[in-house]
């Protein structure tokens, strides 16, 4: 398909396609094998990868009731995404990517079952658990990369966006089952069931992984590790649309996600709630991701454009300032159905951008700092978000970031409206 511009201004969908044929270009992905097990196997783990996280949060708040440990927790499982997400995209571009993901796959499994171990022998302490933390974070930093650029390998390149979107679709059903599980699972089995089931969740994504067929590529040998970063870099510098669409999720990442971190304080301390409503609150931002995940798929054609994304972001950000303000458990439920929403259609959006703009012997590269941008910016706003959550409280640290967000969003979406253009996603339901 010959290359197509556009502005940066707005969003254009296509005319309505027939209601017969939309479910099949909704789906039309899973037309490709690998696509499917790889989507299937990532969506069993993911709910695992939820479940932990809740039960973990929940056990760090009943050990130490202690909002900034939760923050800390939240930074050293994600600080290793800001220091190796460059070397880790050098490194996917250098490597066999399956290869790659299985070692670190592997590795994040032991790491689960040595935390439910500990935690149901009752040896546990808050320093095994960060230290684990730190470890699977790092385990992460190194498989995200490969993650997110081994999906163009499994569809044609006229089903990159859809194939995007039906990866958020994956993780947000997971995002949605996953803490759900594990608010009901708590009561049951505790927080090692929920850490032993999430260790089983692994075996999955590493099953489809050897199960699945990728296509042979040049493999780079030349440059070294930190040539091949610098030379992303450059890249990168020469191009100011994907400064401005990195610079997105990065704000975002920064003083909006925390809220998913400091979520056990909010649900116990803001509504009064138990695990239960945690996980009950915690699939309501699922559920809004899976329904704005399921639109972008359904589209035929559809042009993505700077603007869109900024919208979103800045509704994500109002809405963010309006569950600081939330007083009952229904009220809080529909605004974080908005914030998931908002979320999945600003990251998911930026994603399918960097996506297409990324030469193939370049994508690891790039999306690594689209990585760095979303889980190398997280850890330092949860630990800020969890210091202020000890001191002010943490409806203070939702309205701030809700602020300041919707500050910096509207700032671009006003002053700077004639960005270079960034690219047409645009694929055929014929």
């Amino acid at each position: 398909m010959p290359p197509e511009e556009n502005s940066i201004a707005g969003l254009t969908t296509a005319e309505p396609v027939a209601e017969p044929r939309r479910l099949a270009t909704m789906f039309r992905s899973f037309r490709h094998r690998d696509f499917a097990f790889f989507w299937s196997g990532n969506l069993l783990s993911n709910t695992g990868t939820w479940m932990q996280t809740l039960a973990l949060g929940w056990l760090i708040l009943e050990m130490t009731n202690s909002p900034f440990l939760l923050g800390l927790n939240g930074f050293l499982g994600m600080a290793p995404s800001l220091v190796f997400s460059l070397p880790g995209g050098a490194i996917a571009d250098r490597l066999n990517r399956r290869r790659l993901m299985l070692a670190t796959q592997t590795g994040m499994m032991v790491l689960a079952l040595t935390l439910a171990v500990l935690t149901s022998v009752r040896l546990i302490t808050i320093a095994e658990i960060l230290a684990i933390s730190s470890l699977t974070g790092l385990a992460s930093a190194l498989n995200n990369p490969a993650y997110q650029s081994l999906v163009p390998d499994l569809v044609e390149r006229e089903d990159l966006i859809n194939a995007v979107a039906l990866n958020s679709v994956q993780f947000n059903i997971s995002r949605a089952i996953g803490p759900t599980l594990a608010g009901l699972a708590l009561g049951a089995v505790g927080a090692a069931g929920c850490f032993y089931l999430n260790s089983v969740s692994f075996l999955a994504l590493i099953i489809a992984l050897l199960a699945i067929k990728i296509p042979a590529r040049h493999l780079e040998n030349g440059p070294t590790v930190w040539r091949a970063m610098m030379d992303g870099l450059a890249f990168v510098r020469r191009r100011r649309e994907i400064i401005m669409l990195l610079s997105i999720p990065a704000m975002l990442s920064f003083l909006g996600l925390p809220f998913v971190v400091l979520m056990p304080v909010y649900a116990r301390d803001a509504l009064g709630a138990d695990a239960t409503g945690l996980g009950y609150l915690m699939g309501g931002a699922g559920l809004g991701a899976v329904l704005s995940a399921l639109t972008l798929a359904a589209q035929a054609k559809i042009q993505l454009r700077g603007k869109y994304i900024l919208r979103c972001a800045a509704i994500f950000s109002v809405a963010l300032i309006m569950l600081s303000r939330a007083d009952s458990f229904r009220w809080a439920f529909l605004v974080l159905v908005v914030l998931g929403a908002t979320m999945l259609g600003t990251l998911a959006l930026t994603n399918s951008s960097l996506q297409w703009l990324s030469p193939p012997e370049l994508r690891g590269r790039i999306m690594s700092m689209y990585t760095m941008a979303v889980l190398g910016m997280a850890p330092l706003g949860n630990l800020v978000g969890g210091t202020v959550a000890e001191v002010w409280g943490i409806r203070a640290v939702l309205a701030l970031g809700g602020a300041i967000c919707l500050v910096y969003f509207l700032a671009l979406l006003f002053f700077l409206p004639r960005l270079p253009r960034i690219a047409q996603l645009k694929s055929s339901s014929s």
